[in-house]
């Protein structure tokens, strides 16, 4: 059964027992069902692994992830926030995944350079990241 039918049966049987004083109207059930929930895009990596990752000092990179953006916010720190990044990369290019956009943002970052950011990602994460690790920090963002 679907979840509003289940919210009007509990209304029906509530108004049986008298609870209920007034029919509820299609819109008052709709502003009871939870909002519908846009998937997470599926990668191989582990996110806690990941989170670790992003926040780490990489030497040969010199800088954290977490230096220049925020994982709390969309809002521009250095680069981009990432709140929602899983939403936001998946429709950046046509017929890209989210995670194929995230993981060329990372090892090539001059391909894809967000609108008014200057291109200043360093350009070795590859050195830096092994595959495993690349998937971990890309699953971690799609949690995001």
């Amino acid at each position: 059964m679907k979840p509003q039918h289940w919210v009007i049966v509990a209304a029906f049987l509530l108004a049986a027992c008298g609870t209920i004083a007034k029919p509820i109207s299609e819109i008052e059930v709709s502003n009871m069902l939870p909002s519908p929930v846009t998937a997470t895009p599926v990668v191989s990596g582990d996110p806690v692994k990941g989170a670790e990752l992003f926040s780490t000092f990489q030497p040969v990179a010199g800088i954290a992830c977490s230096t220049c953006h925020r994982v709390d916010s969309e809002e521009r720190l250095v680069g981009p926030g990432l709140l929602h990044i899983s939403t936001r990369a998946g429709q950046r290019i046509a017929g890209e995944s989210a995670p194929d956009y995230v993981r060329m943002s990372i090892l090539e970052p001059s391909t894809y350079v967000v609108e008014d950011y200057p291109d200043v990602m360093p350009k070795n994460w590859g050195k830096v990241f092994s595959e495993d690790e690349l998937n971990d920090l890309i699953a971690y963002m799609m949690t995001l």
